[in-house]
């Protein structure tokens, strides 16, 4: 018989496996990309890039994984930015052609 505080043994679970955080990636492919079409976001994007590794090896995963985001994210607003250039660029040029 068991009393009101303990649990039969079958009712006890094991706890889960740990799991270990990966390394995220660096995202130096959009800080690449950064350069090709807005090269003043490659400033940020590279900074970020680069400083993925160091906090990782000093253990700081949350910190490293927020530089990894931001590198993406810089590099994805400069893809945006130059998107945005070429149709603005592209309606200026229509609005030219249309009035001579």
């Amino acid at each position: 018989m068991t009393g009101p505080y303990e649990q039969p043994f079958s009712a006890v679970q094991p706890f889960p496996p740990a799991r270990t955080p990966t390394l995220p990636s660096s995202n130096a492919g959009w800080a690449v990309v950064a350069i090709i079409f807005f090269w003043p976001l490659a400033i940020p994007a590279f900074n970020h890039a680069l400083k993925v590794h160091p906090l990782w090896m000093m253990g700081d995963v949350q910190g490293a994984q927020h530089s990894s985001n931001r590198a993406g994210f810089f590099g994805k607003l400069s893809l945006i930015l130059f998107g945005a250039f070429i149709v603005l660029y592209l309606a200026f040029i229509g609005l030219v052609v249309s009035t001579m």
